[in-house]
């Protein structure tokens, strides 16, 4: 589950009903209610400079970057935005969540049933390479699956500017005590609800292990 979008006094969240707790909270009625932490840890960097910006999502990891999109875009004079929206099947691509944004939106499909035919991370080497020596302008800030998104920055990481990675995790206390969401990086281990979910490609070492970058 992620924010997806907020305006004055009301939010709005993207679950997907995996279990009991996810089950429950897509069968609430109007006026249900139900008690919630904030949102925890960091986010995306609020400034990126005015350089282009690749958003890639796979499956439900596209709700975060639909929140930034909408913040990004209503920056006065604000950076290039092109978002990569990837799923294994045309119905695994939830269009309809990015409904609203003037980004241009490039899907794709495992099995070719929507948009490029390819993963998400097929789709953005091959908008890197169509670039040219442009592509080193890009940043790409990425969620979804861990595997998808090591594969993204092994893919891109010497193409590119800079690599951010939401990473998704269960967060048992939400303040670092547990250290049930823990990752590893260049530093040590940490936890994800304290020192992420956000964090640079580079200095995650089971992201960025194999490229030598840790």
């Amino acid at each position: 589950m992620s924010i997806h979008d907020e305006g004055d006094g009301w939010r709005s969240y993207m679950v997907k009903p995996v279990g009991p707790a996810t089950r429950e909270l897509v069968g609430l009625a109007v006026g249900g209610q139900v008690d919630i932490s904030p949102p925890l840890g960091n986010g995306f960097p609020r400034v990126l400079g005015p350089d282009p910006l690749l958003l890639v999502g796979g499956g439900f990891g596209i709700a975060p970057l639909y929140f930034l999109a909408r913040r990004l875009e209503a920056q006065a004079a604000g950076p290039e935005v092109r978002i990569l929206y990837g799923g294994r099947s045309a119905r695994d691509v939830e269009l309809d969540a990015l409904a609203g944004l003037r980004s241009e939106i490039l899907p794709s499909t495992d099995d070719g049933s929507l948009g490029f035919h390819g993963t998400c991370v097929d789709r953005c080497v091959d908008l890197l390479r169509r670039e040219g020596k442009r592509a080193a302008r890009f940043t790409v800030l990425t969620c979804g699956p861990h595997a998808m998104m090591a594969a993204l920055y092994r893919a891109v990481h010497g193409l590119v500017h800079e690599v951010y990675v939401s990473l998704e995790e269960i967060m048992a206390c939400g303040v670092g005590v547990c250290m049930g969401c823990v990752t590893r990086t260049g530093e040590g281990t940490v936890p994800i609800c304290t020192h992420g979910p956000v964090f640079r490609g580079s200095d995650l070492v089971d992201i960025a292990l194999e490229t030598g970058h840790v």
